[in-house]
């Protein structure tokens, strides 16, 4: 009696089967990386625009702590078109800080006296900051405030708004007991009754707002809107002035 010997291997079905199995896993897998990679690129954005962001507040507080009022038409701070103009002293080399004492023997440094304008502002969905060249010439410091032709660097992008107040106080000296946030526009108008009509020059309307802001505020509140991406929401930075007010 002949004896069929038994055959082994895998069916047409179940080989589909498997092959479809695998490619479930397969497609689970993909997503599962794509995702992983995803917020990978998503963390590393909001890593650098929080970098960018830190390091445009540390040089906006730098810009602030040097900033110098040099009297009518040179406030030390003011709100001009949007923008917010620091009237301030450029970085000096190591040593040679003018606000220091200086003895006869040792000189000026080499920058003593000079000045220059920076400007913040947002544009093109960007914040973005302007530095005059440092002079000792008033003229053309004025002329950087009222027409500002420095070229712009972009600080940080994704901005959309730029909002800024000015912290002053009520009293004068020992009166000085309390005091509030203000419009700086506001508070320009307010300190002069007589503000130019609607159909004065811009230059006559900047002449007043800069003398209006000739005593420099006790501190500065910038609030700046985001976009949406990498960064979302609202930031609200205040910055103190030593040793003004």
């Amino acid at each position: 009696m002949a004896r069929h010997a038994g055959t082994s291997g895998f069916t047409l079905i179940e080989l589909l089967v498997a092959v479809t199995i695998l490619a479930v896993v397969a497609v689970l897998g993909w997503r599962g990386l794509d995702t992983v990679a995803r917020s990978r690129d998503d963390a590393s954005s909001a890593f650098a625009a929080s970098s960018r962001l830190a390091d445009g507040m540390q040089q906006l507080g730098d810009d602030l702590r040097h900033a110098t009022s040099e009297g009518a038409g040179l406030p030390a701070v003011s709100l001009l078109g949007g923008g917010l103009f620091i009237v301030r002293r450029p970085a000096q080399p190591l040593g040679g800080d003018i606000r220091t004492d200086v003895s006869a023997d040792v000189g000026l440094p080499p920058q003593a006296g000079q000045l220059q304008v920076v400007r913040w502002t947002v544009q093109d969905g960007a914040l973005k900051r302007s530095a005059s060249a440092p002079t000792d010439r008033r003229a053309t410091l004025q002329a950087a405030l009222q027409n500002p032709a420095a070229p712009l660097l972009t600080i940080l992008p994704g901005v959309v708004n730029m909002q800024i107040q000015f912290y002053r106080y009520a009293g004068i000296g020992l009166l000085q007991q309390s005091g509030a946030w203000v419009n700086p526009g506001t508070a320009a108008n307010a300190a002069n009754p007589a503000a130019p009509a609607a159909s004065a020059s811009a230059a006559a309307a900047t002449a007043i707002t800069l003398a209006a802001n000739a005593v420099t505020p006790a501190a500065v509140r910038l609030q700046l809107q985001f976009s949406g991406k990498p960064l979302a929401g609202e930031l609200q930075r205040d910055f103190l002035l030593d040793d003004h007010e």
